[in-house]
């Protein structure tokens, strides 16, 4: 029960900014699942240093709710600062199932052989609803669009989700303001709570 009111109490002090916000329903038991991914990005309209891609990347991970330890590698063949024609990031993030969903499949190691699994961690998260659109969080732009449709279509399918809405319409070599909308509802992390101010601690 204690444990339960501390959770209780967590929730109620969130603030959440930007595309995503927090759902007015109860934390949720579950456990984290790892990832790791390689996420390569060849678009028409716009190119991404290998910096540039991992900011935009990290963004999205902390919108969908992954645990806050999500690490990232980024691999370019350009020098680092230079918008390249090809970019990739290694991923390796965790995310929230609720109890009794099935295990993520295997990785791979390097002979092409599943990797013997991790065991799962007990965790808590929340319900939060996403939205998602040019400038909705305000550093993610219409030049993204098949940024954004590429991470919807490999990387948003490793997390709980609900009711989605994907308008996405993404056109070559065209920057096109209406073109990126996502919106959903995803089981992710639950977002720091506020610090108390010391003025009102008792």
């Amino acid at each position: 029960m204690k444990r339960l009111l501390t959770i209780a109490v967590a929730v109620s002090g969130l603030g959440l900014s930007g595309a995503a916000l927090a759902a007015a329903e109860p934390p949720v038991e579950g456990t984290w699942q790892k990832h790791q991914d390689s996420f390569t990005f060849m678009g028409f309209t716009s190119r991404y240093s290998c910096d540039g891609l991992q900011s935009k990347l990290t963004t999205l991970l902390r919108l969908t709710g992954a645990r806050p330890d999500f690490k990232l590698t980024s691999t370019c063949a350009s020098p680092g600062g230079v918008p390249d024609r090809i970019a990739t990031v290694r991923m390796t993030y965790h995310t929230l199932a609720p109890a009794g969903a099935p295990p993520p499949a295997p990785a791979k190691d390097a002979a092409g052989k599943d990797k013997v699994p991790e065991p799962p961690e007990p965790g808590v998260g929340a319900w939060r609803s996403v939205e998602i659109t040019a400038r909705l969080p305000h550093d993610i732009d219409s030049g993204d669009c098949e940024l954004v449709d590429q991470f919807a279509k490999e990387i948003l399918p490793t997390f709980t989700t609900r009711d989605l809405v994907s308008r996405m319409s993404c056109v070559p070599h065209q920057s096109n303001p209406s073109g990126i909308y996502l919106k959903f509802g995803v089981l992710g992390a639950l977002p720091p709570s506020k610090p108390v101010p010391v003025a009102a601690a008792k």
